[in-house]
Formats: C-alpha cells, structure tokens, sequence
C-alpha cells in the first residue's frame, strides 16, 4: 500500500511491561521519540476492550522495524496500543516474523512521528482509527460466509489421504480416437484396487501425467488421457522398456491447498479489492456507481447487447457480471473488453475453469499493436490456440509476426513507388486543369457581392419607405375606426334620446306616481291585518287544546298523590316485613341505605335465632347421647372423667353436617351390635364430648332470645320508617307536580285573553283573496315597479337636454375624422408609388443573389487545396521512399537474423509489458504466478458457470474488477467426473449427517454466479441476446428459459435456412428438418435397462436406432459431396450425447467397433461433458421409457441439462426417445411443460417421426 503523504504526529504512553520489552528488542526510546524522520506505521484496528476503549495494533515493517533495533532482523515490531483519557497507551511489544501479511485490506498505512508529551492524541488520528472496522470483525465475516464453501474442498479431500501406489503392468490398449487407453496386468492389493479411482496416472518414460484413472474393472484400469500427452504417448508406448506405473493424488492435493490458500487470503483482507468479501456474499452487493466514459471506438463487429456489455464492464468500478446464453458471442465481448483494457494501459487477468476456455478466449483476440498475450500454466496443458502465447514462445511469435507485418509493408511499398510517380503527374494535370475554372468561379463570387452590396443599399433606403407606407396605412386604420365608433356613439345618443321622450310623452307625472304608490301600500296593510287575524285565530284554537291537556294532566297526578297517601297509612298497620317488601315492590322504591341496613339487620337477627335452635337442639341431642354412653362405660372399668378432660384438652371445631353425620354412626352402631367394645364407646364417647363442647362454645357466643326478639322489634319499626320516608318523597313528588301544572294552566288563561283582545282590535276593509301571502307579494311587486318607473321618468327628464348636446359634439367630430381620411389616402398614394419603384429595382438584382457560387468556388478550392496537398505528400513519399525501405530492409535483415539471445530479451521486454495474461482459475494461485502479477487492473473469469466458488475465487482476489461472465441456465460445475447431483447422492449414502449437504443443495438450485446476476443492479449487468449458433428453429426449444430476463433471446442470423443449411437428403432428415424427435414408443420393447451391479441406465433401443441414424448420416454427407453440396474432402461433425454415461460408453464401443463413418467426425460425451462445445449435428438419446408408477426422469429434469442439450447442434438437432415418458409421465407438472415445448416446436417444423415396433 502506498505510503500517505501528511504525517501524523501524536503524544504516546508506555507501560512499565511495554517499556521492559522495548529494551529486551533492543528499541531506544530515546531513538523511538527522537527519530529523525516519520516512521511508515500499518495500523490495525483490535475489537474494543471491556470497558469499550478503543484498541489498536501499530505494526513497523522489516525496514522501519530495523530502524528501531538497529539491526536488520528480518521481524516486525508491534506496539499494541489502547486509547485512555485522550492519550494512545502501549500496553505490549512483540516481534512477529516478517512473512506476515502487512498492507491487508484490514490495515491502513500511515506516515507518524511519536512523542513523550502528555498532550491528548490529536482528534484527526483518534477518528480516522475509529471510522477501521476491527480486523479480527472483517475477518470472522468472511469466515463465516466462506464457510459454506467448504463442501465443495471436503468432496475433493475425499480419499485424498492416501500415498502413492506403484505397480507394474503388462500393456496398454488405446480407444478408438486415442482419448482413454486401459491398462492391463497390474499388482496391487484389493485396498489400491479400490483406491485408484480419480488418481493422476504417470508412466515411466513418459514426461508429465499421463491422465486419470476413472474405472477399474475385471483387474483393468481406464485412463483418460490429458489431450497434450496423446501425441507423445501414441509415438513411445510401443517402446517403453520399463513398464511401471504410478498412481498419485498430488497434483489433487495442490490444487486444493490453492483453493484453501484463497479462502485465507480473502480472510486475511489480502483481496486487492477491499470489498470483494462484501461483493461476493452480501444479499444485495454495494457495487460503486459506474463512472461517466467517452463513446467507445469498438474494434470488433458487435451487437447491441454485446456494445452494451462492453460499455457497462469498462464503466463498472467493482464487479460487473455478463449473462451469455449458448451461441451469444461471449468470447467476442471478453476479446473486445481485453482490447479496450490495453487502449486504457490496464493489465487483464483471462481466467476460466479449463485450459480450453481459457486458450478459445484467446484465440479470438485481434492482432493488434495494443495487445500484448501472455499465456501462463504448463506447456503441455495448453491449447494449440494459446501455445504461441506461452513464455517459451512469445519471443519468437512477436517476431514472427513482426517480420510478417515488416515484409508485407516493404513489398507494398516497392510496388506503390511506380504508383506514385504516375498519380503524381495525374495530380499536377489535374491541378492545371481546374485553375480556369477557379478564376471563373472567383469572378462569379464578386459578381454576387458586388449585387450584395447594391441589395442592401435600396433595403436601407427600402426600409425607411415601408416604415411610412406602415404609418400611414396604420392611421388610415385608425382614422377609418374612430369614424366608425363616432358612427355607433351617435347612434346610441340617438337611440337613448328617443327612449328619454317617449317616456316624457306617456303622460304620468309625479302626482300620478304618488297616488297609485298610496293606494298600493294602503292595499297592502289591510292584507297584512287580515294574514295576522287568520294567524291569531290559529294560535287560540292551539292554546286552548293545550290547555285542556294540562289540566288532564293536574288530574293523574293527584290522583297519584292521594294514592300514595293511601299506601302510607296501610304501612303503619303493617306487621310482617313480607308486606313490606310487597309494598316496594308494588311502588318501585329503590332500596335507599336505611332501607338496606334494616333488611340486613332482621336478616342477621333471624339467622342468629336459628341458629340457637338448632345449637339447643343438638344439645339436647349429644347430651342424652352422653349420657347414654356413659351408663355404657360405666362397668368398663373406663374413667369417663379422664376420657372427658382429654377430649377437652385441645378445643375442636365441627359444622353442622359433621355433627349430624357422627350422631347418625352412632345410632346406626349402637342399633346394629349387642356387644360394642368399650374402647370403641371411649373413643365415641370423647368425640360427643369434644362435639358438646363445640356446641357450648358456639352457644356462649349468642345472645338471650328474648334480646334478638327486642332488636328485631326496633329494626322493623326502622324499616317501616325508612319506607314511609320514601313514599313520602314520592308523594310530595306528584304534589310539586301538580303546582307546576297550575301555574302552567294559568299562564295559558292569560295569553288566551290577550290575544282575544287582540282579534277584537284588528278590522279589514277590502274583500280577503284566499292566498293572502301571494296577494301581498304582488302588491309589493307592483309598487317596487312603480317606484322604479317614477325614478327613471325623473331620470329621462334630467339626461335628455345632456344626451342632445353631445349628440351635437359627436356630429362635429364626425365631419373632421372624414376629412383626414381623405388627407390620408393622398399621403399614402405617393408613398404607394416610392415603394414600387425600389422593389422593383431590387427584384431585378435577385437572379445574381439566387445562385451559389460560394459552394462552387469553395469545392474548387478546397480541390486545389487536396490536389497541392497529395502533389506535396506524393513528393515527399517519393523523398522518402529510400529512407523508409532502407529502415525497414534493415529491420527485416535483424529479424531474420535474430538469434537465440536476441529472441530471449524480445522474451523478457514481452513478458515485462504483457498487457493480457491468460490462465486457468486454480493456476492463478501458483506462487510463481503469485510472485509475477500479483495485481490486475481488471480480472475477466470465463464460463462461470463451470466453475465452482473456490475456484472463482482465486482470480478474483487479484483483481481491483471483476467481470464475470457466464450463463447459469446452463449446468453447474462437474466436482470430478460427476454431476453435482450424483456427487451429492453418493455423499449422504457415505454419510447422512454431510454438514455441506445444504450448501451443495443451495447451488443446485442457485449458484453464486445466478445470486449475483439477480441481486446486482440494472447498470451492473447485461444479457447478451442474440445468438449466432444455432438455427432459429433449435433455438426457439431452448427461449422459454430466458423468457424471465430483461430482453428476449433472439437469432442473430439474417437468414438461417442458408446460414445453418446442413445440405443432407436422406430417408429420415430432410434439408428443411433441422429440429427433429424421433419418437419410440412407451413399451416395453423400448424401455431402459440398468447396468448390472451399478447405478447408471442405458436404452438398447435408442442405440440400434442412432446406429442406424448414424449410417444415413454418413450416407446423405456422401450424396451430398457428390452432388456439390458439401466440399469432398470435408468431414460433417457430429456429437452423440446423452443424459447416462453408461449410454455414451455404449455409444462409443458402438462406433469403434460396428460402424465405418468415413464422412463424419463423431464425438461422443455425457450432456454435462459436453457443456461448452459445439457440432453441426447433434444426435441426442434421452434414455429414459418405463412405466413405473413412481418413476420419473432422473437428470434430465433439471432444465439447465436440457438447456445444455438441445444447444450445442448449429444445423441439426435429432432427439431419440419416447416423448409420452418425457410429456406426461414426469412427475412434475413444470418438466412437462418444459419437453412439450419441445416436442410442439418440432410438430411445428415437421420434424417429429413416430417409430413403429420393427
């Protein structure tokens, strides 16, 4: 990291401890206080302490550790710090070894000089510590997220911890296409036997690793080959002299020690993006917002999507993710994105999975000035696309190619100097030749200037003539208004002139208004008295009614009064309370307080004399049974005085039932036995002793019943007065009612009388109408007219004298305003003429200014001005043309002649600016590719998808962004040779309680890739949507797994019947089929069958079928190369695939050993190998026919394997199987939908066949 340019200087406490280590290290404080210059300190942040004080690690490197001690040590000193009252005490100092990581992602580093003042520590420095998260926090973070991850390491640990094995063997058999050979005549133990699967496979004579072992069968061994050792294996097997072999898991373990390696590295912060850790796992990353960039100048023909993928990854900051489905050009964008990079001066990083991917990336990068490859990893593993760009052959590639591009510029450049002699001398008689027209031209350009210069000398005198001409035209107007508005004043005066005496002439004077007004009013009191007569009458007729109301009313509420009296007096003759509780409830009295109180008090006194009752009578009852049961005793020899004090002794309690409960057993036993011993009459006789005390007890606590019969007395006679008290109430009640009543009943007697007096008052002396209301209104109507009319009569009067005098004025101003429009005609006549005269002078000058002779006279010049300027460069090419070719004849002479010193520093100088470095995900953490590019500008990870999350994480930690691209539509990651699911399945069988079984179950349903594709912002991501691949006809199968994103994927071919014409006629496929399913149907002839003592299926159906389907082929490509269609010596690619790898291996030792194809270049592979790659035809079985109940389709319900199989076919795609198992016995309803697809869009294309049995 580098160094900060202010420096911080702050006060520093030590410890006694801290002190005693500095002087054991060897460190001065006097030299620590006193330096001579900052020291570059690396701080790092501890969690808070216990009591929340912020805490911090100074760490000194090699160097500034050196000048503490003294010495150069090769350790790092660290003072551990923590803050207390505003000062930065060190508690501790310790050495670390200097290996340790400093300038991590969790550190900053600081320029600080320290002092010994007690000043506090400056604010600056004590925040920019506070605003560090805690190492140690970032650090568990990652842990934790990371974690998850760790499945996918445990899986490849698996049977790791083995040594290597050692054996002999007797021969090796290569397959058909020298891919896998099998091993034969091994010695090993039954335990190495089981142990071989997945081990790298050398042989002795042989450089490098020869491949994996994946089957032993019957004591044989097959191997995969690796593709770089085919070639040296096929030339020395047959001559190997030792024939021994060794089966190792080394290169295993270092790829995972790598992969482990990173999940450090990104838990140390050593990411070169600090927020790598924050981008890979938060649910919705934080990414940067893109910066503003420049149009781009793009080097390659790109689509839209792809323009615009390019343009968001070079804005992108941080992490920009590409979507590619099958055929969409995804190479070309990295190529373009790696171009641009180098435009920029940035350093790529071209990551994937595989060698493959990696090199195909390469390979489509433009030869261009800017792009300098680099491709890092072993020789041997390296495509042939990518082996011209490994380190041993850069040196002679760039000269090479140098010496190619030198060459064909030189031979170039003698062919052209004829060339330039002869355009020269066609180019100065060109230039002689247009001189005249020039000058003609010239002319031409006066001309019109001159006619210029006279247009606007008459628009300068124009303009002034039509500004009058305006001015007068506008008065003219205006004179022309004022006439008219004169016009409609005089008729309006005259109009309010006639009204004025007309009304004048009607004949109604003042005194006819006043009369009538009289008469109106008069009219209209005696309505109003005769409207107040109707309403009195009303008023006395409602009074009345009301009045007798109440008095039936004062009527009742006697009546209920003398009621309630009547009721007082039968109280006082009552004697029992039952009566009184009667009369409540008869009257409704509420139980006021006293009323409650005497009622509770005869209660308690009734119940206090029932209860001496009873207590007398059981007396009565226990003493007689005393009694008796001690004449019982008597002979016993039983004292009944002691048994009586012993019951005695502790008093007891009994209730009332327990009482009579005993009696009754002691009846019942002295009834039912003759002879009852006396320990069981003691023991009876004791309980009526205890029980007679009781009763005693309770009787001594009541009183005398003569007392309770004197206080029942007092409390009825209480109640009987508390309830006269209340009907009391009630009564009095009715009475005040009553006297309200009166005093009502008098008030309306009252009012009755006025308003008798006032009807006798009221006298009408005009016949009453029956509306009086409406009779009133239209009187005063009638006299509001009146009123009005009068007013304007008086108003007429007075205007009509004025009216006429301006009438008088306004005739005037009408003969003036006549006599200047005349003035004003003359006037603008002569201006008229004036204009006419010049305009027409100006039209004349219009035929010079309508033509262009500028545009002429300027393309002439500017041909002069080219044919002087090609003259100038022809003749100095020709100056040069010595110089040049000598230069570069020198340069193809150096080139030629460049030896094997020269080609190692055009090596060095190559690697040293290697803009494009290209490399596999795991070998980007070799520690020599570490210790060479340790940083990237940009790191760009290939086919995402293929690669598992440690693995993607390697590159990425290298680079400061990260653009990944790839499809996760398609399949996830092969752990192995093994799909995820079947990796997953064999882990529970070995182990139920598999910890990462989740994790591995998440990325079945999402991988990370998919995560961030969703998660990520719109500006962050792109779908590339046109594809180039296939026919529009295979890639309308696979559109409904991208009918979710933003674009819809589209055929980028203009027209796919000819771009995509596989050319083949034959029984089965036609020219126009290229989407076909061959339907077999769902029998039992037809169904699957399971490899004995394993786990993976296999059709023979499908195969006798694709057998025969194979031969057509083969047979239509012969036809067709003799026909023209296709080039004789051409070779039709073909790929046989499957969802089982027990059908491809079927497939496979089908084609080696029963067919001859001589016209077509098959290859077969499981659909998940296949991944990646792509044929002109694809040949798909899909295996699966049954007819269990509880089958289903196994893999190949996962829409992603589909999507990876029907996209690798460019002109033809044949699927093999039966679509009932596939459309309608699937389990679930969406996997159906998904091959009904399928199947509808063949059915559209005629490309469905039904095979019959036979």
């Amino acid at each position: 990291m580098a160094a900060k340019t202010n420096t911080y200087e702050t006060s520093i406490r030590l410890t006694k401890t801290a002190s005693e280590k500095m002087r054991g290290f060897g460190i001065s404080e006097r030299s620590f206080f006193m330096a001579d210059k900052p020291f570059q300190v690396f701080l790092e942040r501890y969690p808070s302490t216990a009591d929340g004080s912020l805490s911090v690690a100074l760490l000194f490197n090699a160097e500034e550790t050196a000048r503490l001690t003294g010495q150069a040590a090769g350790q790092l000193a660290v003072l551990h710090c923590v803050f207390a009252n505003h000062q930065l005490l060190v508690t501790n100092v310790t050495l670390r070894k200097a290996y340790h990581s400093l300038g991590t992602n969790w550190q900053r580093e600081e320029s600080i000089r320290f002092n010994n003042s007690r000043a506090p520590v400056p604010v600056a420095f004590m925040n920019l510590i506070n605003r560090m998260t805690p190492a140690k926090e970032r650090s568990d973070y990652v842990k934790k997220r990371i974690s998850s991850w760790e499945g996918y390491l445990k899986i490849q640990e698996q049977g790791m911890d083995i040594p290597d094995i050692k054996t002999g063997y007797s021969n090796l058999a290569f397959n058909h296409d020298f891919s896998r050979i099998t091993m034969t005549g091994c010695r090993m133990d039954e335990k190495e036997w089981k142990n071989l699967r997945n081990l790298s496979v050398r042989l002795t004579g042989i450089q490098g690793d020869v491949g994996t072992a994946i089957k032993t069968k019957n004591r044989a061994i097959e191997i995969e080959l690796n593709p770089y050792i085919i070639k040296q294996l096929r030339d020395k097997a047959h001559t190997l002299h030792k024939k021994e072999a060794v089966f190792s898991n080394f290169a295993a373990l270092s790829q995972i020690r790598r992969l482990r390696q990173g999940f450090t590295n990104l838990e140390k912060g050593l990411a070169v993006n600090p927020q790598l850790d924050r981008l890979l796992f938060e649910e919705r990353p934080n990414v940067a917002p893109l910066k503003e960039l420049p149009k781009l100048e793009f080097h390659n023909r790109l689509n839209e999507f792809q323009q615009q993928a390019v343009t968001g990854a070079m804005s992108a900051e941080d992490l920009y993710v590409i979507q590619g489905p099958p055929g969409t050009g995804k190479t070309t964008v990295i190529s373009e994105i790696c171009l641009q990079n180098a435009k920029k001066g940035l350093r790529t990083l071209v990551a994937s999975q595989s060698n493959l991917a990696v090199d195909n990336a390469l390979g489509r990068l433009l030869a261009h000035k800017d792009i300098r490859i680099l491709r890092v990893g072993r020789t041997e593993s390296i495509e042939e696309d990518g082996q011209k760009f490994i380190e041993e052959n850069v040196g002679q590639y760039w000269k090479d190619h140098t010496l190619k591009e030198i060459t064909a510029q030189f031979e170039a450049r003698k062919a052209r100097e004829k060339k330039v002699a002869q355009k020269l001398e066609e180019t100065e008689q060109a230039y002689v030749a247009l001189q005249p027209v020039f000058e003609k031209r010239k002319q031409a350009v006066e001309d019109k200037k001159t006619a210029q210069a006279k247009q606007r000398e008459l628009q300068s005198t124009l303009e002034p003539l039509q500004n009058k001409t305006r001015a007068f035209e506008l008065e003219q107007r205006q004179a022309t208004s004022r006439k008219h508005n004169i016009q409609e004043k005089m008729a309006a005066l005259q109009t309010a002139i006639d009204q004025a005496q007309s009304m004048l002439d009607s004949g109604h004077g003042p005194e006819w208004f006043e009369q009538q007004q009289q008469q109106t009013s008069e009219a209209i009191e005696q309505l109003e008295r005769a409207r107040e007569f109707n309403q009195l009458n009303e008023q006395l007729a409602s009074l009345r009614r009301e009045m007798k109301l109440t008095e039936e009313k004062r009527d009742e509420v006697m009546a209920k009064a003398q009621e309630k009296q009547a009721v007082l007096e039968a109280v006082e003759e009552m004697k029992k309370v039952d009566s009184l509780l009667e009369v409540m409830n008869e009257q409704r009295i509420e139980e006021v307080p006293a009323i409650t109180f005497s009622l509770s008090k005869l209660d308690m006194i009734r119940d206090k004399m029932a209860e001496r009752k009873k207590l007398e009578a059981y007396n009565t009852s226990v003493t007689s049974a005393v009694g008796y049961v001690e004449k019982m005793l008597a002979g016993s020899g039983i004292d009944a005085a002691q048994v009586k004090e012993r019951a005695l002794s502790q008093a007891e309690s009994f209730t009332s039932a327990n009482i009579d409960e005993f009696l009754e057993k002691l009846r019942t036993m002295l009834k039912s036995s003759q002879h009852i011993e006396s320990g069981v009459l003691a023991k009876a006789l004791s309980g009526l002793y205890k029980r007679q005390n009781d009763v005693w007890r309770r009787g001594a606590m009541l009183k005398a019943a003569d007392i309770y019969i004197e206080e029942s007395k007092r409390a009825f006679s209480q109640l009987k007065k508390a309830l006269s008290m209340e009907l009391e109430k009630h009564r009095q009640r009715y009475l005040d009612l009553d006297e309200r009543g009166l005093e009502q009943f008098e008030r309306q007697r009252a009012e009755i009388s006025r308003i008798e007096r006032r009807v006798g008052s009221l006298s009408v002396s005009i016949e009453v109408p029956e509306d009086i209301a409406q009779a009133i209104a239209d009187h005063e109507t009638q006299l509001a007219q009146l009123r009005k009319d009068q007013a304007d009569s008086a108003r007429a009067a007075a205007d009509l004298e004025q009216q006429q005098a301006k009438l008088l004025d306004e005739q005037t101003a009408f003969e003036k305003a006549e006599q200047r429009i005349v003035e004003i005609a003359a006037q603008l006549d002569v201006a008229m003429r004036r204009l006419i005269e010049k305009e027409q002078e100006l039209h004349a000058l219009e035929a010079i200014l309508s033509t262009d002779p500028e545009a002429a006279y300027e393309e002439t010049a500017k041909q002069l001005a080219s044919l002087s300027f090609d003259m100038e460069s022809l003749k100095q090419e020709q100056k040069n043309f010595p110089l040049l070719q000598s230069v570069q004849k020198q340069w193809i002479g150096l080139l030629e002649t460049a030896n094997e010193h020269d080609l190692d520093e055009i090596r060095k100088l190559y690697i040293k600016h290697a803009n494009v470095i290209g490399t596999t995900c795991v070998a980007s953490a070799r520690k020599d590719f570490q210790d060479n590019y340790p940083v990237f500008d940009v790191v760009i990870v290939d086919e995402v998808s293929k690669a598992t999350p440690p693995e993607l994480l390697l590159p990425m930690l290298k680079g400061k962004k990260v653009i990944l691209v790839g499809d996760h539509h398609q399949l996830p990651p092969l752990l192995g040779n093994d799909t995820l699911e079947e990796t997953l399945e064999e882990m529970i069988k070995e182990d139920s309680g598999f910890e990462e079984k989740r994790e591995l179950e998440k990325l079945l349903e999402e991988s990370l890739f998919e995560r961030l594709y969703k998660n990520l912002p719109e500006s962050n991501k792109t779908m590339l949507a046109l594809q180039y691949r296939m026919h529009e006809d295979i890639m309308e199968t696979i559109s409904p797994f991208y009918k979710d994103e933003n674009v819809q994927l589209q055929c980028g071919l203009a027209d796919s019947d000819t771009e995509r014409d596989h050319f083949l006629e034959s029984p089965s496929v036609k020219r126009h089929n290229h989407l076909m399913w061959l339907d077999l149907p769902n029998e039992a002839a037809y169904f699957e069958e399971r490899m004995s003592g394993g786990k993976s299926l296999y059709n023979p159906s499908e195969l006798a079928e694709i057998s025969r389907l194979l031969v057509e082929l083969n047979d239509a490509v012969a036809e067709a190369k003799a026909a023209g269609r296709i080039p004789a010596d051409e070779l039709k690619t073909v790929g046989v695939i499957s969802f089982y790898g027990e059908q491809v291996k079927r497939l496979q030792r089908m084609i080696d050993q029963e067919l001859r194809l001589p016209h077509l270049l098959v290859r077969t592979g499981t659909v998940d190998r296949f991944q990646g790659s792509e044929m002109e035809i694809i040949l798909l079985s899909m295996v699966r026919n049954n007819q269990n109940e509880r089958g289903d389709i196994g893999f190949a319900k996962d829409y992603r394997r589909l999507n990876v199989a029907l996209s690798r076919a460019k002109q033809l795609l044949v699927m093999v199987g039966s679509s009932d198992m596939f459309t309608k016995r699937a389990k679930q309803e969406q996997t159906k939908r998904m091959y009904r697809h399928v199947l509808d869009v063949a059915e559209q294309n005629q490309g469905v066949k039904v095979l019959q049995k036979g």
